[in-house]
């Protein structure tokens, strides 16, 4: 397998997970738009800055790789 295909296999995962990190982000903001516990709210907050930070890495390797 030469570096071609290894490139290709890499940015394809990070697509799936830039994806997947986009429906989650989306799915947490409607449920922090539902709730009204303080609590759940806050972690909710903590979990949807973590995916965002996520998303935010994901992208920059695939900007690095295109």
């Amino acid at each position: 397998m030469d570096k071609t295909d290894l490139s290709g296999e890499e940015t394809a995962r990070l697509h799936r997970r830039e994806a997947e990190l986009l429906n989650r982000i989306e799915r947490m903001k409607k449920t922090m738009n539902e709730t009204g516990e303080l609590a759940t709210l806050a972690r909710q907050a903590a979990l949807f800055k973590e995916a965002q930070e996520e998303l935010a890495r994901v992208q920059e390797e695939l900007s690095a790789l295109e």
